[in-house]
């Protein structure tokens, strides 16, 4: 196969100050570009991870009974790093959704300005689950 890794994901948003309230200041993404009605933001390495488009005020929210999207999932550097996140989370009053101890990865759910649930977590080292016969249990 000649996929390599996702090069980045593009979200519709009502307002983007709301947005980069929430991706740069809380999350701590950096904002890396822009066009008129689009920001670009860096999380890692790449040149940006996420793209901002901005629908305005009557953009309608995502609604979970719809196909789509059903989380954007981020890896932070350590498990202090996210509490520290949690924390900036729970201070700003952003909605929170609830955590999971996954095999492959702890983590915290929260929702952005437009509704879109994003996973916030920290990958364990991989001996700690590689020789579970499922890492990926069935819920």
């Amino acid at each position: 196969m000649s996929l390599r890794r996702i090069n980045h994901v593009a979200l519709k948003v009502r307002e983007l100050s709301a947005s980069d309230r929430f991706y740069r200041e809380i999350l701590g993404m950096e904002k890396v570009g822009e066009r008129p009605r689009m920001w670009f933001y860096r999380a890692g390495g790449q040149r940006h991870d996420l793209a901002l488009f901005e629908l305005g005020a009557a953009g309608k929210l995502p609604s979970p009974h719809h196909a789509g999207m059903f989380h954007l999932g981020f890896t932070v550097s350590s498990e202090a790093a996210l509490a520290a996140l949690y924390q900036r989370c729970q201070e700003a009053g952003v909605p929170f959704m609830g955590a999971v101890e996954h095999n492959v990865m702890h983590t915290f759910y929260v929702q952005d300005p437009d509704g879109n649930t994003i996973e916030l977590g920290v990958d364990p080292p991989l001996e700690d689950w590689t020789d579970s016969a499922a890492p990926f249990p069935a819920t």
